[in-house]
């Protein structure tokens, strides 16, 4: 098998059309057309459906995919475990994170892991919960940190530190002035929120459903943490956010935290996720006992 055709394939894929992907792996379309035809021929089956604007991976080829990732990430290993015979000096890490996550802890890991192994890559990936879970599930990142991640097979919860959700509000707020925030408050508050259908909408909704209340007024619903937070700050807003997402701009002065005094409010999860069954490199298990340590210094106990 042709590990730089599987690679190639990959990047096509993730492109989403033979000519980007030529260009970024600056190879002629017309070369990367023919490794592509020839796994095709190898595989005997159609693996790219050619859409007017790009291509898609046929179910043979979602297939192909999943194993060519899963024999480079093998061959990634074996180069790792033959470096490692002289310490851990190379590699190179996958991960996916959540924002709030991303922007904090995740950074100081990951200066603090470089400073010590300066020649382990990373490649970070940023996204909301189920964009992390889905990155972890289709073998693009080898781990990941999301909040209340969707349970969906080909997932496993390694480790996860408590984190409530919390209600921020601008300072001057009516809700400021109060130690914790009843679901009730928030029936008629205008809500700053994440899209409906996340994880995190979700365990809300029903919240809301078990109190028999009707959370009506939705003044914005976003999956961009940073929007909520500065909508927040500047209007009459409760922003609903796990209470990791609010540190910075409490500390800043911009927002103050309030508890929610709600038991299902309070069983939010910061989890770290892989692929089932996956084995980590060397390079990648070093750095989540790092992970885990940081998922430790942000456990929150609900109020």
């Amino acid at each position: 098998m042709n590990l730089n055709a599987l690679r190639n394939f990959i990047a096509v894929v993730e492109a989403g059309a033979i000519r980007e992907a030529a260009d970024t792996l600056h190879l002629a379309q017309s070369a990367l057309s023919r490794q592509i035809l020839a796994l095709e021929r190898e595989f005997g089956a159609q693996l790219l459906e050619r859409l007017p604007r790009g291509v898609v991976p046929t179910p043979a080829g979602r297939v192909v995919l999943r194993h060519a990732r899963l024999t480079l990430d093998q061959m990634n290993g074996a180069r790792e475990e033959i470096a490692a015979f002289a310490g851990l000096r190379t590699g190179q890490i996958r991960i996916g994170a959540i924002e709030p996550f991303a922007s904090g802890p995740l950074a100081a890991c990951i200066a603090r892991f470089q400073a010590r192994y300066p020649g382990i890559g990373v490649e970070a990936r940023v996204g909301n919960s189920r964009q992390v879970a889905r990155l972890v599930q289709e073998g693009i990142v080898e781990l990941g940190i999301a909040y209340n991640a969707p349970r969906t097979e080909g997932l496993t919860v390694r480790a996860a530190a408590r984190q409530p959700l919390v209600a921020l509000v601008r300072p001057g707020h009516d809700l400021a002035r109060q130690e914790a925030v009843r679901l009730a408050d928030l029936a008629g508050a205008r809500l700053i929120l994440p899209p409906a259908g996340s994880p995190t909408r979700l365990l809300i909704e029903e919240a809301a459903r078990r109190a028999r209340l009707i959370l009506e007024q939705v003044a914005l619903e976003s999956d961009s943490v940073a929007l909520r937070l500065a909508v927040a700050a500047r209007t009459e807003g409760v922003a609903i956010l796990a209470h990791l997402s609010g540190v910075a701009a409490c500390a800043a002065g911009t927002l103050t935290m309030r508890p929610i005094a709600d038991p299902l409010l309070g069983a939010g999860q910061l989890e770290l996720l892989c692929g089932t069954g996956r084995t980590l490199s060397k390079a990648t298990a070093a750095f989540e006992r790092r992970l885990r340590t940081a998922l430790k210094a942000v456990d929150q106990p609900p109020p």
